[in-house]
């Protein structure tokens, strides 16, 4: 079975910001199968509506399935993968959280329902979770947070703030370095 790689991005984002396209490539070249979402309306998103484009898009799903999210692409991920209830192979969470946002109460909706975090843990064997200590837009504590509740692999680095293209994040090595490790391990 080939391994597949499957990138959710998070609020007001698309497939061609940040450091996306620079990982498929990446990835790509190593003849991993990559999928970037578009995930609807994300300068408005709805917790409901990216879970069922999440199930009508994701076709694969095994332990040859890896999942990465960006800030809100974290929690809408580890969401359907909450409700699919399938081992997979490995997560990877940049910059995400599973509480609400003081900052951003236009996401609330994405925390109404609590995270089942034992039963993500028994379903996902491989998590690393990676913050920067400045990110400006999820303070670093709820990414802490979010890697403590998973008891994931935490990998915090500085400089980087929220991992955006206009911070000047548009590749991001340490992230291809640990899906790599993660696909080989």
């Amino acid at each position: 079975m080939l391994d597949n790689i499957y990138i959710t991005h998070g609020y007001t984002a698309n497939s061609q910001k940040h450091w996306f396209a620079w990982l498929k490539v990446r990835l790509e070249n190593q003849k991993i199968v990559t999928q970037i979402f578009d995930m609807p309306n994300s300068s408005q998103p709805d917790p409901q509506e990216w879970l069922t484009f999440h199930q009508k898009n994701i076709h694969q799903l095994d332990q040859n399935s890896y999942f990465i999210g960006h800030s809100l692409g974290c929690i809408a991920t580890l969401r359907f993968l909450q409700q699919a209830k399938i081992k997979i192979g490995g997560v990877i969470l940049v910059s995400g959280f599973a509480e609400k946002l003081p900052n951003l109460p236009e996401l609330d909706g994405f925390n109404e329902t609590r995270l089942d975090f034992t039963a993500l843990i028994d379903q996902i064997p491989q998590r690393v979770v990676i913050a920067s200590d400045d990110d400006d837009v999820v303070n670093v504590q709820f990414t802490r947070h979010l890697a403590q509740n998973l008891r994931a692999n935490y990998i915090e680095v500085s400089g980087y703030q929220h991992f955006l293209d206009r911070q000047g994040v548009t590749e991001l090595p340490l992230l291809y370095d640990e899906v790599l490790k993660m696909i080989h391990h």
